[in-house]
C-alpha cells in the first residue's frame, strides 16, 4: 500500500505528499532563505528571505507536480493507467499501474516530463528577463526557479532506468529488438552504472574539496539511483512472472473453518494463529473473517463469530482467466485483502493478501527475479 498523505485531486489523480517530502522541503527553503539569496540581495530583511525561500521551495515542488503530470497525462492518452502521483524526498514518481504497451508510448510518456521542464525553465527565465529592473527578489527567485527546472530536465534524461531518459532508452532498445524484457535489461544496468559513478563522484567531492553537503548529496542520489535501477527490474520481472500464474496456484487452501455459533475467545485458545476464519453455519460457508480488520479484538472475546464474519457474498468475485499480477493490482487499487475465485467451490475458492505474498515470496528464492 502507497504510504503518503493525500493533498487533492486533479484530472482525476490523486496527489500525495510522502513523509520524506517535508525534510527537502525544509532543507530547500533553508538553503534558499541562508545561502542562495541572501548572496544575491545585499539589504533584504531575514523574514523577507525567509518568505522568499518557502514561496520558492514551493514553486519548486509546483514544478515537480507538472513534471510529473506531463508523464501522467501522455502516458494516460496512450492507454496507461495512472493512480497517483507522490512528492517524496527525491522529487516525485508517477503511480502507473500498467507498463507502456508499445515503444513508441513509452517514448512519448517518458519525453514529456522533461520537456515540460525545459518549457518551465524557458518561462521562468523570461520572468526573470523582464522582472530584473523592477523587482529584485522576484527576479532572483525566478532565476533560481529557471536554473533547478533546467537541472531537473537534464538530469532526468540520463540514459539510466529508471529515470526519463533511461526509459527513452529502454524504448529505443524496445524498438530494434522487439525484446521488452532485454531492453529493461539494459537500461536498469546503465541505471545502476550511472548510480556508482555519482556515487564515486560524490566521494571525490568530499576527499578533494570537504564540500560535505555537494559530495553526500551527491552520493545520495547515486545511491538511489543504483539501488531503484535494480529493484525496477526486479519488479519488471516478477510482474511478468505473475502474468503467467493462474488463480488456482496462489488459492489460499490453508484457511481454517468454525462454526458460527464458537465464541471469539474459545476460538482463538484453540487456533491462535491464521489471519483468517471461515466461519460455516447449517447452510454451509457463511462468511469469513479477517482478524486483520478487527478493531479492539480483545472486546470481541465474547462475542460468537456469527456476529463478527462478512457474509460470502460481499467478498469481491475474480474471473478464473484473471492472472495473478490482475489479482495483485486489484487488491492493491481497491486496497482489499481478500477475494473468491468465481465458479470454484467457495469453500476452498478464496485468494487472500497473506497468500499472495507467500507465492511472490517465494520467487526469489528460485532465482525468478534476480537481476
Amino acid at each position: 500500500m502507497e504510504q503518503g498523505i493525500n493533498i487533492g485531486k486533479l484530472f482525476g489523480i490523486q496527489f500525495r505528499l510522502h513523509y520524506g517530502w517535508f525534510i527537502i522541503f525544509g532543507l530547500v527553503s533553508v538553503f534558499l532563505a541562508t545561502q542562495v539569496f541572501p548572496d544575491t540581495l545585499d539589504n533584504a530583511d531575514d523574514l523577507k528571505l525567509w518568505i522568499m525561500g518557502i514561496t520558492t521551495s514551493l514553486l519548486f515542488f509546483a514544478s515537480v507536480i507538472v513534471h510529473e503530470l506531463a508523464h501522467s497525462l501522455i502516458g494516460r492518452a496512450n492507454g496507461m493507467k495512472v493512480k497517483s502521483i507522490t512528492l517524496f524526498i527525491f522529487g516525485g514518481a508517477a503511480n502507473m499501474s500498467e507498463e507502456a504497451e508499445t515503444a513508441g508510448s513509452e517514448f512519448k510518456m517518458a519525453l514529456a516530463g522533461p520537456a515540460s521542464s525545459l518549457g518551465l525553465a524557458g518561462i521562468f527565465y523570461v520572468l526573470y528577463i523582464n522582472l530584473n529592473g523592477q523587482s529584485p527578489e522576484l527576479a532572483v527567485m525566478n532565476y533560481w526557479l529557471a536554473q533547478i527546472n533546467l537541472i531537473l530536465a537534464v538530469f532526468n534524461l540520463i540514459p539510466g532506468f529508471p529515470l526519463d531518459g533511461g526509459r527513452i532508452l529502454r524504448a529505443a532498445f524496445w524498438q530494434q529488438t522487439k525484446d521488452l524484457t532485454k531492453s529493461t535489461r539494459i537500461s536498469t544496468i546503465a541505471g545502476q552504472i550511472f548510480g556508482y559513478f555519482f556515487i564515486a563522484a560524490g566521494i571525490f567531492i568530499v576527499i578533494r574539496t570537504q564540500d560535505w553537503l555537494s559530495g553526500v548529496w551527491l552520493g545520495l542520489l547515486g545511491w538511489y539511483l543504483s539501488d531503484t535501477a535494480r529493484t525496477s527490474f526486479r519488479q519488471y520481472t516478477l510482474q511478468q512472472v505473475l502474468k503467467r500464474v493462474t488463480p488456482m496456484e496462489v488459492i489460499d487452501f490453508n484457511i481454517p473453518k468454525a462454526k458460527s455459533t464458537q465464541i471469539f475467545g474459545d476460538y482463538l485458545t484453540q487456533t491462535p494463529n491464521g489471519a483468517y476464519i471461515l466461519v460455516e453455519d447449517e447452510n454451509g460457508l457463511a462468511g469469513i473473517i479477517n482478524r486483520h480488520n478487527l478493531k479492539n479484538a480483545d472486546n470481541l472475546k465474547s462475542k460468537p463469530l456469527a456476529e463478527l464474519y462478512t457474509p460470502v457474498s460481499q467478498i469481491p468475485v475474480i474471473p478464473p482467466e484473471e492472472n495473478a499480477l490482475d489479482i495483485a493490482r486489484r487488491m492493491n487499487e481497491d486496497k482489499i485483502e481478500i477475494v473468491r475465485l468465481e465458479g470454484k467451490n467457495i469453500q476452498s475458492g478464496f485468494i487472500t493478501l497473506d497468500s499472495l505474498i507467500a507465492y511472490m515470496n517465494k520467487l526469489p528464492v528460485k532465482g525468478i527475479t534476480d537481476a
